[in-house]
């Protein structure tokens, strides 16, 4: 994704003829001259902007700086998964109009004025990839209920949960089924409690009363038998992976045993290795940090962290278990893992630079991964290497 972001550079890189249906919806610049060319266009515009209310400006440089920090090729590759989903057989003609803008930018100011809920959504699932889903539930593979009356449902059970603490008076709820690969979002919005805000307004300060809206993602991915909930204001999402069961699974609640859950004591196993595949491009994995607590009388602690410059999980290992060791026998014998953190490196590869991810995983359940690709990878591994413990088999599906 673009890094750096800047109007004049945005104006460079975009058609004037998309900037100029751009202002026309929004009836602003009716007499700017668009005859204007090459740096006399952008220093004009540039110059024209200014002089609106400083609303318009902020709204301006929000929008332009959206569409430039998804405008590259991996934003492209998503855009036209969007487009397949919600137009269907009529998507076609509607890519090949996409693909006729030269520059990334263009590509995406103009699925911004032509084809406003697909750009939308877009925002929406980068948005998604940013976000933490602290929990997975295993709940199994099942029929996904996207009708009305089951999002209503789900909708009456969020408003029901957040009345008992006086706020969720409304609630709106998007659905999107994505195809490729086949996952079901849906994005609840419950109204917040209402805030006073301080703004300013033509350089004066003045107070503003607002009602803020709650964001809860669900994720539910049939393939992999999983829930994954996005609730930042929650410490337990227990009543959210209910209600989902219950309205969109058709299920009497949230299965036994579903959750998943980490178990990082082989992480203390000398023998243990990091195995990948060289299909994911993995480079080297290190164990960063691991946490143990002593089941001794005062239940004590012991981290260790360190940055193994050659990978694995040696280094980390010997030092902890040192440590461990000097406590005695008895104390090894009763300790669990809390954590660790982890630090996975992909090579460089058909002209993507090398990059790396380092997250940490808590026990029962807790991660700093997030939703992008290589957080995934990540994911995958983690079972791979023994490290999360499955609650849910096939055989307690429903038929």
């Amino acid at each position: 994704m673009s890094q750096v972001f800047s109007l004049p550079t945005f104006y460079r890189s975009a058609s004037p003829t998309l900037l100029k249906q751009y202002f026309d919806e929004r009836k602003l610049l009716t007499h700017f001259d668009w005859s204007l060319e090459g740096d006399a266009l952008v220093e004009a515009l540039s110059a024209t902007i200014a002089q609106l209310h400083d609303s318009q400006i902020e709204i301006i440089e929000q929008d332009f700086m959206a569409i430039s920090s998804v405008a590259d090729e991996e934003g492209v590759i998503g855009l036209i998964d969007i487009i397949q989903t919600l137009r269907g057989t009529d998507s076609e003609a509607i890519i090949d109009a996409l693909m006729e803008n030269e520059s990334y930018i263009d590509k995406f100011l103009w699925v911004s004025l032509h084809h406003p809920d697909a750009y939308n959504w877009l925002a929406r699932m980068e948005r998604v990839e940013k976000m933490t889903f602290k929990e997975d539930c295993l709940v199994g593979r099942h029929a996904c209920s996207t009708d009305e009356e089951s999002v209503e449902d789900l909708k009456e059970l969020i408003q029901k949960f957040y009345k008992r603490q006086r706020r969720g008076r409304y609630c709106h709820i998007d659905v999107y089924s994505r195809q490729n690969p086949n996952q079901y979002y849906f994005f609840a919005y419950p109204e917040d409690y209402p805030r006073r805000d301080l703004n300013y307004d033509k350089g004066r300060l003045v107070p503003q009363i607002r009602r803020p809206v709650m964001e809860i993602v669900f994720i539910y991915d049939p393939q992999a038998r999983n829930l994954k909930i996005h609730a930042s204001k929650m410490r337990k999402i227990e009543v959210m992976q209910e209600a989902f069961c219950k309205t969109i699974l058709d299920l009497p609640g949230i299965p036994e045993g579903s959750l998943r859950v980490y178990d990082l004591s082989r992480l203390l196993d000398p023998a243990f290795r990091f195995t990948t595949e060289p299909v994911d491009g993995i480079e080297s994995v290190s164990l960063r940090m691991l946490k143990v607590k002593l089941n001794n009388t005062n239940n004590d602690k012991i981290t260790y962290e360190a940055d193994p410059h050659n990978g694995g999980a040696e280094l980390v290992q010997t030092r902890i278990n040192q440590a461990i060791a000097a406590c005695g026998d008895t104390i090894v014998k009763k300790l669990d893992v809390l954590s660790a953190k982890i630090t996975i490196k992909f090579a460089a590869r058909e002209g993507q630079p090398a990059k790396k991810i380092t997250f940490t995983i808590t026990t029962p359940n807790s991660s700093t991964l997030e939703n992008e690709k290589l957080d995934n990878i990540a994911r995958k591994y983690l079972e791979i290497w023994g490290l999360v413990r499955l609650a849910i088999t096939p055989s307690e599906e429903a038929a």
